[in-house]
């Protein structure tokens, strides 16, 4: 019998705590059924566990062809701050020392990650779980080779939170919803503010943005003013970048000039927050 070919591909890993955490919640609370070794399925969404660290996981399940993929992930930090985050994989920069290739990104689907924040957003609330941070990430890490969207959906950023069975619960939530509820927005590239761009994060929250690809300041500081950095996360925006949302006062001002001017050659809508 022909296997059924899901829309959408959920990955957890065994080899991250977090991720099997959010699997778990996943399998128990939204009905999926076994389709063969380490695959499940309920209508168009399939989930798949691999052995593979998530960073690196390249070409994985060719041919089941999803039109898009969602990573259940841990996220780490040396700040050591509870945190529900969404992101876009890619490298920005000349480095790709946690998978990918450099200067490659992966494809973003914004309206998905919209649909990600606003449920944990929501989940942190009806789940008690105030002392989580929900936010945008800035594009970083692998993988970057996929020819469909990719979006992560995280638990941050200590073990004990990896493993807190109300922050997979949120996630696996949140990954139910970008599976299955892409929200409307308009389309965009986030520019400034640090990792997590707390601004940039409250707009998708309160207005009808969506942002996938995400470069802070730090990029610009790093790298100059980089006109691909630009024209790539716009280019690779699924069904097409119709605006860049701009942190006025997470970017230098000679940075931010060059991003409105790029932005407006790219006949992109521009947008302080």
């Amino acid at each position: 019998m022909r296997r059924p070919r899901p829309e959408i591909l959920v990955v957890a890993s065994r080899a991250d705590p977090a991720s099997m955490n959010i699997a778990g919640k996943l399998l128990e609370e939204f009905g999926f059924e076994p389709l063969g070794p380490s695959l499940y399925a309920r209508g168009d969404v399939a989930l798949l566990i691999t052995d593979a660290e998530l960073i690196y996981a390249e070409g994985l399940a060719a041919d089941l062809q999803p039109k898009a993929m969602i990573f259940a992930s841990r996220h780490a930090s040396t700040q050591a701050v509870p945190t529900l985050s969404t992101h876009t994989p890619g490298n920005l920069g000349p480095w790709a020392e946690h998978g990918g290739k450099p200067r490659e990104i992966a494809w973003s689907d914004p309206r998905r990650m919209k649909a990600a924040l606003i449920a944990l957003s929501e989940a942190r609330e009806a789940l008690a779980l105030s002392d989580y941070q929900v936010s945008l990430e800035a594009t970083h890490h692998g993988p970057t080779g996929y020819a469909v969207p990719v979006l992560f959906v995280e638990i941050g950023s200590t073990h004990d939170r990896w493993v807190d069975p109300s922050a997979g619960e949120a996630v696996a939530q949140a990954i139910w919803e970008a599976a299955t509820r892409p929200a409307r927005g308009v389309r965009a590239v986030g520019v400034g503010g640090g990792h997590y761009a707390p601004k940039l994060t409250g707009a998708v929250l309160e207005s009808d943005v969506a942002i996938g690809h995400l470069v802070p300041k730090y990029v610009f500081q790093a790298l100059g003013q980089d006109r691909w950095l630009l024209e790539e996360t716009a280019r690779k925006t699924w069904g097409g970048c119709q605006a860049v949302v701009i942190d006025k006062k997470g970017l230098r001002g000679p940075d931010r000039r060059f991003v409105i001017s790029v932005a407006e050659e790219l006949g992109l809508e521009v947008i302080l927050v």
